[in-house]
Formats: C-alpha cells, structure tokens, sequence
C-alpha cells in the first residue's frame, strides 16, 4: 500500500509522524495507546489538525484504521484507503503558514543511522555550532519541503549528551562541524561520509548536493528482501540492542534479532 501512488498522493494532504518504537518510553506509551495495551513496530490512525481527536480507528496498518472489508466483502485496496483519506482531508483547509514548521530529529544518531539503512535512505546529519544553527535550519526548511528533495532523504541534528561517540561508526571526514551526507551500512551500525556541506552553504547549495549524493546511491544500493536480509544478518550475527525490548521493559533480555528484520525494511 505504500508503493500505491493513489495513496502516496493522498498522504501528501497529511502531517506524516512516524513513530520509531524499542527506543524511547514516551514513544512505546504512544504505541501502546494506538493499540489497545498491544506494543508492536507498527501502528496506523488519522487524528485532528491538533492531534488529540482520532478520526479514525486505530490498527497495524491503513486498512484497519478504516474497513477491513470493502463493499464487496473483500478485502480494502489502497485506493479505497485513498479515497476514504481524501475525503477526511477535504473536511479542514491548510491555512499555508510557515511558522514554526519542525524538521525531522531523531532520539539519536545512532537510532537514526539505523532507520536510514532499513529504509534505504540517505542520512542527512546536521553538526553545526549553536549559533549556526537557526541559519541551517532556515535553509534546510527549504530544501527539505522541495519536491526533488521531499521523502528521499532522514535527517537528524547531532545532541551532544546523546552523541558523544557518533563518529565512532562513521567513516570519512567527521572531525569538522558542517552539515554530512551519510551512507548507512547494510545493517544501520556503521557509515561513510558520501559529502559534506558548511553552515553557510544557501538552500540551493545544499539541494543540488544531496541529489548528486542520491542519484550516486540509487546506482549502486541493491533493495534489501526482507527474508533474504534477516537471514543474513542473522549468520552474521548482528545484533542491534533496543533501549526498550519488545515486551516494553528496558531490563528484560533483548531479543537477538536486527531491527531491519522486525521491521520489514
């Protein structure tokens, strides 16, 4: 359903907040109310322009959060979804104001190497001095609402307490601040610096780089199959340790297992 144009199209009318799980106990809490007390890697629902109210119901996937049959019994397509989404849409209207738009971060950089790999995406790592900061954001504002740029790419802005040791798992150059290009490894631990940009490099600068970045990674990153991928990590013996386990304990065994596996990346 992801793959669906019609659905891509109509997600387009949405704010998208994706929630990465077994890392973060405010977000397994999030988890957990979408469904029912269950904690699992994913959950779908549509809420208000405020998001508070549920216009929907809640599940694993899409599907649920409307009908899980059709009118003919079957089961619900994506362009049903679609359609079903666009008329929610249709019920409240975009005022078109800028301010205060968020750029996507993420708990860490070691977690948002991790997704980077399993979606097959390249990492936009921002390492800039405070006072630089509001300038790249600014930019970075720009480049990412592109329509070139929009969905290609992750992004993540280094925190000093959590990141301490973030260039451990990065090869290339990352003894300077700027703003990196970052291919993740096969299995999200490790990296290489595909390009890097300064703080003071403007909006079209930074757009033209990362789809010079893009289009060199598109060329030579095979798709990962799911089975064939769990399998190979699993001989490998990879082994991605989760702040929160399945079960939604920090303290209980880990399952050995790499999150591109459970995830289905």
């Amino acid at each position: 359903m992801f793959a669906s144009e019609e659905f891509l199209t109509a997600s387009e009318k949405f704010v998208c907040i994706r929630i990465e799980t077994y890392e973060n106990k405010e977000a397994e809490e999030k988890v957990r109310a979408l469904l029912n007390g269950r904690y699992a890697n994913t959950a779908f629902c549509l809420f208000d322009p405020q998001g508070e109210r549920r216009l929907t119901r809640s599940g694993r996937g899409p599907s649920a959060a409307f009908s899980n049959r059709g009118r003919d019994g079957e089961a619900i397509d994506a362009g049903a979804v679609a359609r079903q989404m666009n008329q929610i849409a249709a019920r409240f209207k975009p005022n078109r104001d800028q301010t205060g738009v968020v750029l996507q971060d993420f708990n860490s950089f070691r977690q948002a190497l991790n997704v980077a790999s399993a979606d097959q995406r390249l990492l936009v790592c921002v390492n800039v001095e405070d006072k630089h900061r509001k300038n790249v954001e600014s930019n970075l504002r720009d480049v990412f609402s592109d329509e070139e740029v929009g969905g290609k790419f992750h992004l993540d802005f280094l925190d000093p307490d959590a990141d301490k040791a973030w260039s451990k798992s990065i090869r290339g150059k990352t003894n300077q601040p700027g703003i990196l290009i970052v291919r993740s490894g096969k299995f999200g631990l490790d990296g290489v610096v595909m390009a890097t940009l300064s703080h003071s490099d403007d909006a079209a600068v930074i757009k033209s780089a990362l789809l010079d970045a893009n289009e060199k990674y598109s060329n030579t990153e095979t798709r990962k199959q799911y089975a064939q991928h769990v399998q190979s990590g699993k001989r490998q013996g990879v082994y991605f340790e989760n702040e929160i386990s399945r079960e939604g304990t920090s303290d209980q065994p880990r399952q050995n297992r790499n999150r591109k596996g459970r995830r289905g990346r």
